[in-house]
């Protein structure tokens, strides 16, 4: 009982469970599908604007991938003063969207839709999120890396 009642506090002041804190403050900014080429060799999750997304948006944009312009928009989105941006590359097969969670001092994206598909081929999807500045850590983690 004191377990329950200590989840619904911590809801209550919004620390969350599952999506946890700043979820309300999250928005997916771009969404592209990168087709089903190989992952680029030392692609890693980053935080747009850092020299860690610099070197992602680097990897990227000289990867052989289904929409160049749509990557390059996407991987130039500017967050506002209060918002900061992360960008992923997932694996995939048919989603139309995706997620962020925020547990702790960890950032997880997971693609969303798509049920029910059967492919022979993996799909990359890129996907662009803002967090409002001060729902997350100085230095969160970033899942999947």
């Amino acid at each position: 009982m004191r377990w329950i009642a200590l989840c619904l506090l911590l809801v209550l002041a919004g620390c969350g469970v599952g999506t946890g804190p700043g979820a309300s403050q999250v928005k997916l900014e771009a969404f592209v599908e990168l087709g089903s080429a190989p992952r680029p060799a030392g692609l890693k999750s980053a935080e747009l604007g850092t020299a860690e997304g610099q070197e992602f948006q680097r990897i990227l944009e000289g990867a052989k991938v289904a929409k160049p312009d749509e990557v390059r928009a996407a991987l130039s989105f500017a967050p506002a003063a209060d918002r900061r941006a992360f960008a992923f590359v997932m694996p995939g097969c048919a989603e139309d969207g995706a997620e962020l969670t925020i547990e702790r001092d960890t950032l997880r994206a997971e693609l969303t839709g798509g049920e029910n598909v059967n492919c022979a081929t993996a799909n990359y999807f890129l996907t662009v999120f803002s967090v409002d500045r001060d729902s997350i850590p100085a230095a969160p983690t970033l899942m999947p890396r």
